[in-house]
């Protein structure tokens, strides 16, 4: 992909923890693909998490953070790695570990750039937010946020999108209207915290069954795991919680279609993964999830809707007809052309190449 005469950068990669969310999936795979397509040497730094034995099984180098003593720990043990590793670049993927990786790489010559994964629901401390050169935003109304709320210069930030994590390369299996004695399926994706709102996807599954015969699944563990059992249960949701799946590809092919409810996201990988498999996605309009859906790719909700106009929407969009399989080829053709590892992890490697470069 690069110059063969080029020397090959090393990163460090620092972020929070190896929890199994979105932005830890992304910095496994982008890490991977650098090391695969261009040689690129990488160390991540983060606390444990269930995401450990993937890592390990990826031979990627990771280095257990010292997050539980603090902040100046934290900046210490960063500035070991950085003098043993000798990295031509930090890449943060949260502002709390772009802040450390400023400090802690003073005076050394490195490069730090940063990943905006997600819009925020705080935007305090301003002033020390995204002070890197390069800021890689997952979506336009990531990059919006950096740009308008964070007063950052526009030409520092770009858009690189996101890649399907769960994907595969067996044929898509069609998607079929269920037996009239068996519901519609409808996947949640997520964590069980507040960022996905799983309340409300319980809440408009409840509408649903209401009107049709649906029944929900949630993938995803979290803190917010019993509470939404008992609301299931208070309210008569017919929705499944099964934890986390390592088989999401198998679950996205057994199910009719995805309802996402975050209250806020940078971009919704689940989304990309969705697309993939031709299955239809209902997602309420907000942060990237509005520009995936756009296009005529999936159903876009009014984040003000009330469950029963979500319920509503939700069955419109996944119904079996000519509509919404244009909406899943619409989709399938985004994913193809603008997710793939070269359209998003480019931009990012070459900005690597280009940090060795300017030493």
């Amino acid at each position: 992909m690069f110059d063969d005469e080029a020397e090959r950068p090393r990163v460090v990669h620092v972020f929070n923890t190896l929890n199994s969310g979105g932005l830890q999936r992304v910095v496994i795979a982008l890490a991977t693909w650098a090391r695969q397509e261009s040689q690129v040497e990488s160390v991540l730094v983060s606390a444990g998490g269930p995401l450990e034995k993937e890592v390990a099984s990826s031979a990627l180098d990771w280095r257990r953070k010292h997050s539980r003593v603090g902040p100046l720990s934290e900046i210490v043990q960063l500035r070991r790695i950085l003098r043993e590793f000798r990295p031509h670049v930090i890449h943060a993927h949260q502002r709390h570990d772009a802040l450390i990786s400023h400090i802690a790489s003073a005076g050394l010559g490195i490069s730090v750039v940063e990943h905006a994964h997600n819009t925020l629901p705080d935007t305090r401390l301003r002033f020390l937010s995204f002070r890197s050169k390069r800021i890689f935003a997952v979506s336009e109304d990531v990059k919006r946020m950096v740009v308008q709320t964070f007063r950052r210069d526009p030409e520092r930030v770009t858009v690189v999108g996101g890649v399907p994590f769960n994907s595969s390369d067996t044929p898509v299996i069609e998607r079929v209207a269920p037996a009239l004695d068996e519901p519609r399926l409808i996947l949640g994706i997520g964590r069980l915290e507040e960022q996905k709102d799983p309340e409300r996807f319980v809440r408009a599954i409840a509408e649903a069954s209401k009107l049709a015969n649906v029944a929900g699944r949630w993938l995803g563990a979290g803190s917010l795991d019993e509470t939404c059992k008992k609301l299931a249960s208070d309210l008569g949701s017919p929705v499944e919680f099964v934890g986390e799946s390592r088989d999401v590809v198998g679950e996205l092919d057994r199910a009719h279609g995805l309802l996402i409810t975050s209250r806020w996201e940078g971009l919704g990988l689940v989304i990309l993964e969705a697309f993939a498999r031709r299955r239809p996605v209902v997602g309420i309009a907000l942060g990237g999830m509005g520009e995936l859906l756009g296009g005529g790719r999936g159903t876009i909700v009014d984040a003000t809707a009330t469950d029963r106009e979500l319920a509503s929407a939700l069955l419109s969009g996944t119904e079996f007809d000519l509509s919404t399989e244009k909406k899943t080829s619409l989709a399938l053709d985004y994913v193809e052309k603008r997710a793939s590892p070269e359209a998003v992890y480019g931009p990012i490697v070459r900005e690597y190449f280009d940090a060795v470069r300017k030493l």
